[in-house]
């Protein structure tokens, strides 16, 4: 499927650009030109990461090493080839919008982190760019972006050519919307955005993530649009919709380790940076800006959720995902690494913890304590009560242990994982979900 579409929009592509040749060549063909270039909006791939019933699954994760946070993220949506062949382009659209650090800006290491992990599924050209509000050259020189991109595998690219589309359901005095070809184009489409305050928007997250890439060098026919309503309307916030909904991503990832409250989207509008310590990653970007809102009203008391729902709503309207977090499986895991557990010294009892991520997909981590040396056993158990595996079998020093199952070769379902050590013993359950 992803080969043909890429050769239907290759086709297209070099199409759309000799006829633009042609209205260069002979300018009274320029009347004709929104009949011929406008396209409809882009085409995504369905969302893989949702429940056997179709409920989107969001991950959000709790720590503070992005590139960890990641991976246990993306494995509990049953891992990204889900979603991406082993020889598929991607484009990763982090925010690059003006020579600020992040949150301003996506950060380095999570761009890099992000190259990494679909270099792991894909073989593939795997591109990294944005349109700011300055040349993003000058952006990209600023965080020193190009090394990095380079060294993880990626491929650093400016948005220049650009495609016409709108929806056939809009009047007529809606002007043709710009695209650049490179987002158009894109076989699969990866949001990597930060969350921040917008004095206008209120929330520069999944959706809003896309007013840039739907733009042009001129900037006259989105931008100008968007911006000629009055700010805070709803109208306003319904167009914002209209627009991420003219590019359709596939994947959406939130760094919010650190979040722009107050103001913004700029320090120099009076943002103030809180720290959040989380990772939101979600094939549904409705359902990634809902609960991102619930974020930003948790840590920014001047901020109401509420305010983002003409957007929301709207967005649902067009079928691009899910405002009503009930109908949403959220699954939130908390990260603390054995070296932080370390400093607090040895444990002073037995414990076993809950496993994380959890559900998971295919492999979970299992974290217990052992206040003194001890002969240890823990066990997996199906949900009849049948031992499937035999995890730990040995003698172990005192600390903080983790052992890890893969359930690569069990059906999804509940199971149980038990603990004996000395007199402790201990069982907790479990799900896997493929």
């Amino acid at each position: 499927m992803f080969n043909r579409n890429k050769t239907r929009r290759d086709f297209l592509k070099t199409l759309l650009a000799g006829t633009a040749s042609l209205f260069h060549t002979f300018p009274f063909l320029k009347s004709l030109r929104s009949e011929i270039l406008t396209l409809d909006p882009r085409i995504r791939v369905p969302n893989p990461f949702v429940t056997p019933e179709g409920r989107p699954i969001l991950v959000c994760i709790n720590g503070t090493d992005y590139a960890r946070m990641l991976a246990d993220g993306l494995d509990v949506l049953g891992g990204l080839d889900r979603l991406i062949d082993d020889n598929q382009d991607i484009l990763i659209k982090p925010n690059l919008v003006y020579p600020e650090e992040y949150p301003t800006t996506s950060s380095v290491d999570s761009i890099v982190a992000t190259i990494e992990a679909v270099r792991e599924i894909s073989s593939g050209v795997i591109r990294v760019g944005d349109c700011g509000s300055v040349d993003n050259q000058e952006i990209y020189e600023y965080l020193n972006l190009e090394p990095a991109v380079t060294e993880a595998g990626g491929e650093l690219i400016i948005f220049s050519d650009t495609y016409d589309v709108r929806r056939d359901t809009w009047d007529p005095e809606i002007p043709d919307f710009v695209v650049f070809t490179d987002v158009y184009d894109a076989p699969i489409i990866i949001s990597l955005c930060s969350l921040k305050r917008h004095r206008l928007a209120f929330l520069t997250c999944a959706i809003k993530n896309h007013v840039g890439t739907v733009s042009g060098p001129s900037r006259v026919d989105t931008r100008g649009y968007i911006h000629s309503f009055p700010g805070e309307s709803d109208e306003f916030l319904q167009v914002i919709a209209e627009t991420a909904g003219l590019i359709n991503t596939e994947l959406t990832i939130v760094d919010a380790r650190e979040i722009m409250a107050i103001d913004g989207p700029l320090r120099g509008y009076g943002g103030e940076i809180r720290e959040v310590n989380k990772v939101v990653i979600c094939g549904d970007m409705v359902a990634a800006d809902a609960y991102c809102a619930q974020i930003m009203e948790e840590n920014d008391e001047t901020f109401d959720s509420s305010w983002v729902q003409p957007t929301l709503e709207r967005a649902e309207e067009l079928g691009l995902g899910t405002a009503d977090l009930n109908q949403v499986e959220i699954i939130e895991i908390n990260e603390t690494s054995l070296e932080e557990l370390d400093g607090r010294g040895m444990p002073d009892r037995f414990a076993l913890h809950r496993n994380f991520p959890n559900p998971f997909n295919a492999r979970t981590t299992i974290r217990y304590d052992l206040p003194e040396p001890s002969d240890i056993t823990i066990d997996i158990y199906d949900n009849l009560g049948r031992k499937v595996k035999t995890l730990v079998d040995k003698k172990q020093q005192a600390g903080y242990h983790q052992a890890i199952w893969n359930g690569t070769d069990r059906s999804s379902g509940i199971y149980f994982y038990r603990i004996q050590a000395a007199d402790y013993i201990q069982t907790r359950k479990m799900v896997l979900l493929k």
